[in-house]
């Protein structure tokens, strides 16, 4: 009869040890009973697998287990108990009686790994630390993480404390429907060879073993007996007084005594497209990191002649990545290498559950231990309800949540559509909840929470919620609420509420991705996509996504060709005056000048009754104010003044397009190309105050930044320094990185004239990392600018020699911008230059 449905139990040699003819002896007295492993499991309170895991002869089960197995079958526990204990002896080297500790020998084999442990350098140091001064110490952690291992190190580490011994406890072979205190105290009474008299309580007897002992004891797998465990727990602190415990567990036990060491995953390489490291540490390859080393290492034990190399060391990175760093991702993963390539791995990670499930486990491992899926299902079974709802909500999610936004998106829903928690409290204890079992990880930024979830908890929640009946709500309603941020910070632009809104809507960035490049649903209004393009403009501008934002505008504007007969007509031209700015700065001059004459041509549509006079023309004004920049951008002067002052004698402006201020600055600076610096000046200085009086934070750095460009050309280049200083300190308190990037361009170049050929080459590296990534021609594509860029370079590299030069310039790619800047006038205030 077969042991396990479907899969034949493995033959065993009776000569190869005590444990396998012990298991020979379970599976004989099974056989005798009729019986099959479901059978067993249906009266016994643990799992069929479980069940037969005792039987497999890897490794000894737990005295419960055993206990569970042997009455399922009807055979004598007490002979069984004794046999066990025999045989636990013999296997493990334990010279000890059942109700002494007298001769035990300081171990904790009962959890040994026999793989190579990596990283953890900093863990490994704070938890002996704590266990010194701390009686619990509980290890805390997503599943997967390494909670065991750790713990395992840690205990070694520290065995030479505890005179009278170390212990491994293993608790997770304890069903859910047995999570009893009496049940805990049992497994841990087993694992130090104690057991209670008749009507003995367990725990008071082991307290009894244990007192005036130096014991160590590991707790293992604690999450799913929280309550029992954290009673058993307290008994023995107050009994024993000299007890160091030690726990793992994917949430904390909760009480006084407990000190928490939470266990995140392995450290991930950088990739190519993220900051280079500092100066100083460059001799450091970037694509090296824990998570790395143990990839290559389990990789190289299952595929013998795998070594990373100069030719896949990228996609190890990359897969290493996409795993999170999860020690028991990445192990299940490098197996998969026996038939994959290390590219065929990653490009198969979109399914990563199917590919990391029991094809690629430990033999040896518990069941829950053996595939990613088992891993989170026994996640996903220890949450609440609505804990569950709430990972499959925030799974969609991408880049993390602000705690607040995490209670909108999850709590109380409008109307009846689908289930959510049923009050604004109910909500924060599901997110509590989800951050206490280490589904959640929290980041304090500043004066706000915000909540992450590692990449495979998001895809397990996705598939979760894909099974159920609430999807199409779910991303509906993630969709509409991320589309409103953006509909919000673009009313805000031109205000003083501008920075903060610009502040807000930068993490989110990866969601407002998902949402627009995914098919909108086709009952989603018009209004609500095209009310959002209004805070992409300046959005994916100042968090240098330029090239992003510009294929977003294409999207949507291919989506909504033509006005939509409805309310959202005005909406969408302000839509298509973003595609076209987005176009303009990514350097696509035809497709913005199409953009123009889209929305012309369509407010000049006599049928078009839709937009009222006053609003088409303020519209007009807009895409005046963009022909006029079009033109500024190509050194088309005589066409720049022109269309800006079409837009200005209108006597209309979209205040949150910064119309009329816009073609003030655009005058000031087409005189600035024309050798007019007095008039230049005079522009200028009233688009500042216009700014100042909205409190248009963005606005003001440019026309600072216009200002100093001024004063080079009229040869005031000490003036210019300070005005670029100004703009710089005003440019930080919204991180804006394409202004930072093109006042630091004009930096370096005042620079170089200046004496200071060395940090203007500094800077100019620095920037060079901004530029790059962002989708935009280096200083907008700006022809006035460029020229004077390459003049500033020339002086720079004759000044400097090229050797010289080469070698600034890439210090400052180490330090990055900031650094690069903060060290330049520290220089000019010292004088050095």
């Amino acid at each position: 009869m077969a042991g396990r449905p479907g899969r034949r139990e493995q033959p065993l040699d009776p000569q190869a040890g005590p444990l396998e003819r012990f298991a020979l002896g379970l599976r004989e007295l099974r056989e005798s009973a009729g019986l099959t492993y479901l059978d067993m499991a249906q009266g016994a309170h643990f799992a069929a697998s479980t069940l037969s895991q005792a039987a497999a002869g890897q490794r000894l089960p737990t005295r419960e287990v055993l206990l569970a197995y042997v009455r399922a079958c009807g055979g004598d526990p007490g002979r069984w108990a004794d046999y066990w204990e025999r045989v636990r002896r013999e296997v493990y080297g334990l010279s000890v009686t059942e109700r002494s500790l007298t001769a035990v020998t300081p171990s904790a084999t009962g959890c040994t790994k026999a793989t190579s442990f990596v990283g953890r350098e900093h863990d490994l140091a704070a938890g002996a630390d704590l266990l010194t001064r701390c009686r619990l110490v509980t290890l805390v952690g997503i599943g997967g993480v390494g909670k065991t291992r750790l713990a395992q190190r840690i205990s070694r580490s520290v065995r030479e404390r505890f005179m009278d011994g170390t212990y491994c406890a293993e608790l997770a072979d304890i069903g859910r429907d047995r999570a009893s205190a009496e049940a805990v105290a049992e497994v841990i009474a087993a694992a130090v060879s104690v057991s209670a008299g008749p009507g003995q309580d367990p725990a008071h007897a082991l307290a009894t073993a244990l007192r005036g002992r130096s014991v160590l004891l590991l707790l293992d797998n604690c999450e799913h007996v929280l309550d029992a465990s954290a009673r058993v727990v307290r008994v023995l602190l107050d009994l024993v007084p000299g007890l160091r415990i030690l726990a793992t567990s994917r949430q904390p036990l909760d009480i006084d005594a407990e000190h928490v060491l939470r266990v995140s995953p392995l450290a991930l390489p950088a990739l190519w497209s993220e900051p280079l490291p500092d100066a100083g540490a460059t001799e450091q390859d970037p694509l090296a990191s824990p998570a790395v080393t143990l990839f290559a290492d389990r990789a190289g034990a299952a595929s013998p002649g795998f070594r990373v190399t100069e030719a896949n060391r990228h996609v190890v990175a990359r897969v290493c990545r996409r795993l999170d760093g999860l020690p028991l991702a990445l192990e299940i993963a490098a197996r998969r290498l026996r038939t994959l390539t290390p590219d065929e791995l990653l490009e198969r990670l979109d399914h990563r559950f199917r590919l990391l499930g029991p094809g690629g486990r430990d033999r040896t491992a518990h069941p829950r231990h053996q595939a990613l899926r088992a891993l989170f299902d026994w996640s996903y079974e220890l949450c609440t309800e609505a804990e569950q709802t709430a990972w499959q909500q925030l799974s969609l999610c991408v880049g993390g949540v602000l705690l607040a936004d995490a209670e909108r998106l999850c709590g109380p829903a409008e109307g009846s559509e689908a289930p959510a928690a049923a009050t604004p409290d109910d909500t924060f204890e599901a997110l509590a909840g989800l951050v206490d079992k280490s589904l959640l990880t929290t980041v304090d930024t500043g004066d706000h929470t915000r909540l992450h979830m590692l990449e495979t908890v998001r895809a397990y929640g996705q598939e979760r919620l894909a099974e159920s009946d609430r999807t199409r709500f779910a991303l509906r309603r993630h969709r509409t609420w991320y589309l409103g941020l953006a509909a919000q910070a673009g009313a805000a632009y031109g205000t003083s509420e501008e920075a903060r809104w610009l502040r807000r809507l930068r993490p989110e960035h990866p969601n407002l991705r998902q949402i627009v490049i995914a098919p909108p649903p086709g009952d989603e209004p018009a209004e609500i996509v095209l009310g959002a393009c209004l805070g992409f403009w300046l959005h994916c501008l100042t968090s240098g996504n330029v090239g992003e934002g510009a294929h977003w505008m294409r999207k949507v504007i291919e989506q909504h060709s033509r006005p939509p007969a409805s309310e959202a007509t005005g909406t969408w031209y302000r839509a298509v005056w973003v595609a076209g700015f987005l176009l303009l700065l990514n350097g696509d001059h035809v497709g913005t000048q199409e953009m123009i004459s889209r929305g012309e041509h369509a407010l000049a549509d006599p049928a078009d009754r839709t937009v009222r006079q006053p609003v088409r023309a303020e519209l007009a004004a807009a895409f005046l104010q963009l022909r006029g920049l079009a033109a500024l951008v190509t050194q088309d002067t005589v066409n720049a003044a022109r269309y800006s002052q079409s837009s200005l004698e209108t006597g209309h402006e979209v205040a949150t397009l910064l119309t009329r201020k816009q073609c003030v600055a655009q005058l000031g600076f087409s005189a600035i190309i024309q050798g007019d610096h007095a008039r230049a000046t005079a522009l200028l200085e009233q688009a500042l105050a216009m700014s100042d009086a909205q409190g248009d934070t963005w606005h003001r750095c440019y026309l600072l930044w216009a200002l100093a460009v001024n004063r080079t050309e009229s040869g005031r280049s000490q003036e210019a320094v300070e005005l670029l200083r100004q703009a710089l300190g005003d440019i930080r308190e919204i991180d804006e990185r394409l202004g930072e990037a093109t006042i630091s361009e004009t930096l370096a170049w005042v620079l170089a004239p200046l004496g200071a050929a060395g940090p203007a080459a500094v800077v100019l590296g620095a920037v060079d990392r901004v530029w790059q990534p962002s989708g935009s021609p280096r200083l907008f594509g700006f022809a006035l600018l460029t020229a004077h860029r390459e003049r500033g370079i020339e002086l720079a590299r004759r000044s400097l020699g090229d050797v010289a030069y080469a070698h600034a310039y890439e210090k400052g790619r180490r330090l990055g911008l900031r650094r690069a800047l903060d060290e330049a006038f520290r220089g000019l205030e010292a004088g050095g230059f």
